[in-house]
């Protein structure tokens, strides 16, 4: 089989892990934002307290979380602003593309 000239498997994989390190960025921050939008807000703290850590590196996880104290009884449907699963419901869309 001929190689193309100027494509080696080094460069190949460089522009791979490029293109993955720039996917899993974006997935992140589009998360970290469809979170924001969604979450209930009665005055705000539980919206602004949304935090995104994006990768540095290929193949590291991005990150979003929310460590205000009534948090998880909002993700668990607390709010009538927010059923149950409204944060799973987000993150499917997010790596759906919708």
């Amino acid at each position: 089989m001929a190689r193309r000239s100027g494509t080696s498997r080094a460069g190949v994989r460089a522009k791979l892990e490029a293109r993955v390190l720039s996917v899993t960025q974006k997935l992140t921050l589009e998360a970290d934002k469809r979170l924001k939008l969604a979450s209930p807000v009665d005055d705000g703290d539980f919206r602004a307290a949304w935090q995104a850590e994006t990768p540095e590196k290929v193949y590291q996880s991005g990150h979003v979380s929310n460590n205000i104290e009534y948090a998880v009884p909002l993700a668990n449907g607390h709010s009538p602003q927010a059923p149950a699963g409204w944060i799973e419901n987000e993150l499917i869309a997010v790596v759906k593309g919708s």
